[in-house]
């Protein structure tokens, strides 16, 4: 089984997306749920802050019946209060001049969401209507919340409060934020589930990614290790040839040159070989790197002819069909005339080099409004389907190619894509093995 080595960097890719996805979502979570608590809350504390101030700004003889209003209290609680302070300011002799009990002459009206439980030297007074205590059972309220206001529960129910102390009078202020609890623990519950569905799409999504930034890495990969492959394979049968000889005029120290010319000049032959090879490499290389271009105005007719000249000849020494089909009118280009040749000759020279005797090579050239529609079209012996993906990889050579003893090094396919990518020229192939191969070339006319 073929090893992906590429299978930990996936996974590193993987979880480092995710973890950095999952910590911008918690640190949001965090900070909408901090916020939301905040504001969620501020009304009922501005109430209660509102009261608490309008307690502490009265006199110590407050006097809450007269202060809150009518129908604030329970009548039971308001007649006992009432009598024992009366009962008491007749024993004291105290006559509340200072303050009538009312605000600006108005009496003050209690929210109906708040909750006013007033004690008079620590012993509970009166309480104001509510559905949540009772004169026996009574809030507990921590020890910090004269400071500041607090959160309690009681019965199961939730509050917000504070304390205020007003002279012998202890008043506590509530207000029962049930729904805003509820509202709480909703938005807790959502943030949790909206976190467990986006972790999910966040690693389908880095999963996703994750293959498609290693795609590329893996092509570039597996092109270098075909390269190796191929190259090897190519220069493995010259270097063998040259050894053998060589091994052979070893042990033939007694001999002349003459007796051995034919060794020596099949190592000369191989030698060319493989200083083609490297001469096409850099060639290759070249082109990779070298964007430089040299556009010029062409006749196509005449960069036509003077292309296929050579090759109209070679077909009659080979006894092959060379036939070259052009426009008749005249037709203006800009091209970079030695690379758009170079690519023309790899194509005809390929259509040579893989047609037997009697073969017909085509060379067609058409114009198609805003390109030139160059075809190299030959009846030789075809391409696998499977190997056409790959005869642009650079030294690659089918199994059949190699098992003909067909010359080449397998660069020149290679070059044409690489020109083709740099002047924006669309390639195109269309093979059957065992029938021929038609290479067709989009050139614009005007190369920018």
């Amino acid at each position: 089984m073929k090893k992906d080595i590429f299978l930990s960097t996936k996974k590193n890719i993987i979880a480092i997306s995710t973890s950095v996805v999952f910590t911008c979502l918690i640190i949001f979570a965090i900070i909408t749920h901090a916020l939301y608590s905040s504001k969620v809350l501020d009304n009922v504390d501005r109430q209660i802050l509102e009261q608490k101030n309008i307690i502490t700004e009265q006199p110590s003889n407050f006097d809450y019946e007269g202060s809150f209003g009518e129908g604030n209290f329970g009548p039971h609680e308001k007649d006992i209060e009432s009598k024992s302070l009366n009962k008491m300011d007749v024993e004291s002799g105290i006559k509340h001049e200072s303050f009538d009990g009312k605000l600006n002459g108005k009496p003050m009206h209690l929210p109906p969401n708040l909750i006013v439980i007033i004690y008079k030297n620590n012993n509970f007074e009166v309480m104001s209507k509510n559905l949540y205590f009772s004169e026996d059972d009574l809030p507990m309220f921590p020890t910090n919340a004269e400071d500041e206001i607090v959160t309690l529960t009681s019965n199961g129910y939730s509050f917000r409060g504070t304390v205020i102390n007003n002279g012998d009078y202890k008043i506590q202020v509530l207000a029962n934020i049930d729904s805003e609890v509820t509202s709480l623990n909703r938005l807790r519950t959502s943030i949790i589930a909206s976190l467990i569905i986006l972790i999910i799409v966040a690693m389908t999504l880095s999963t996703y990614l994750a293959s498609r930034v290693i795609k590329p890495i893996r092509e570039a990969y597996e092109k270098q290790v075909y390269f190796v492959q191929d190259a090897s394979h190519e220069m493995r049968t010259p270097l063998a040839v040259i050894k053998g000889k060589l091994e052979l005029l070893a042990h033939s120290w007694g001999d002349t040159i003459d007796d051995h010319f034919e060794h020596i000049s099949k190592m000369m032959s191989e030698i060319r070989g493989l200083e083609k090879l490297n001469s096409d490499l850099l060639l290759l290389s070249k082109e990779d790197l070298d964007l430089t271009e040299n556009i010029t105005n062409l006749k196509l007719n005449n960069f036509i002819n003077d292309l296929s000249e050579f090759y109209l000849d070679l077909a009659e020494i080979k006894e092959k069909t060379f036939k070259v089909v052009k426009p008749k009118e005249e037709i203006s280009v800009q091209w970079d005339s030695d690379k758009i040749k170079r690519s023309v000759v790899i194509l005809i020279e390929n259509a040579f080099k893989y047609t037997g005797e009697n073969g017909e090579i085509t060379l067609s050239v058409e114009d198609m409004n805003k390109n030139i529609k160059i075809t190299v079209k030959d009846n030789g012996i075809g391409i696998k389907e499977e190997e056409q993906k790959r005869i642009f990889d650079r030294f690659y050579r089918s199994d059949a190619v190699r098992g003909q003893n067909i010359s080449g090094t397998g660069i020149g396919l290679s070059l044409l894509k690489s020109i083709s990518k740099n002047f924006g020229i669309k390639l195109k192939v269309n093979s059957k093995y065992g029938v021929g191969s038609e290479f067709i070339l989009m050139i614009p006319k005007m190369i920018k």
